[in-house]
């Protein structure tokens, strides 16, 4: 055989390779990704490139200390997510974040400036014009009805849209398990949508 013609057969065998080799990241990633998400919630893969996430319910209040003045104020918020849809290929793997945040309900009465907070937040934002399908609940409600099987009416799911969401993880190297193996299934997945 001569040269001119193995070199389109090896450009065709090594393109062959790689899209095989992407194909396969992208299900070690989300493997990677539910192994770092079991103890918060649950991933589910919808197809290839899309993924369903459930927290678990209810979601933490999360505290943030805010300096104002010379005197340390709280914010508090909580997350409300049922399900999240999450195509891979609509993340912006730049605005992957984390931030920490407190959910012991004494932290305002024990919080010395400098301490760290127990719980970390990945912070998840759409690429522009984007949106994330969810399905939210009232936190409150849910708290109320107790344990038990529940229908979602009960707890007042109702379907949203969402440009961004955070994830709670007790565990920060689990956290950042987790943002690594859902920054690199991004971008694999929007390698794939290229071609």
């Amino acid at each position: 055989m001569c040269i001119k013609h193995m070199v389109p057969l090896t450009l065709c065998s090594l393109s062959l390779s790689i899209t095989a080799a992407i194909a396969q990241d992208i299900p070690s990633n989300v493997q990677a990704m539910k192994s770092a998400y079991a103890a918060s919630g649950s991933i589910i893969v919808l197809d290839a490139r899309t993924l369903l996430i459930e927290p678990k319910m209810p979601a933490p209040l999360c505290a943030i200390p805010k300096q104002e003045a010379g005197q340390t104020t709280w914010l508090y918020y909580a997350f409300p997510l049922a399900s999240i849809t999450l195509p891979l290929a609509d993340i912006d793997e730049t605005l992957i974040g984390q931030d920490q945040v407190f959910t012991n309900p004494d932290a305002a009465k024990t919080y010395k400036p400098g301490d760290q907070g127990d719980t970390t937040l990945i912070i998840v934002a759409s690429v522009r014009g984007k949106q994330f399908h969810t399905l939210l609940y009232d936190r409150e409600k849910l708290i109320a009805l107790g344990p038990g099987p529940h229908s979602g009416a009960e707890y007042g799911e109702a379907p949203d849209d969402t440009e961004a969401f955070a994830l709670a993880f007790s565990d920060r190297a689990a956290a950042r398990a987790f943002a690594a193996a859902l920054r690199n299934a991004v971008l694999l997945a929007k390698a794939q949508a290229a071609r």
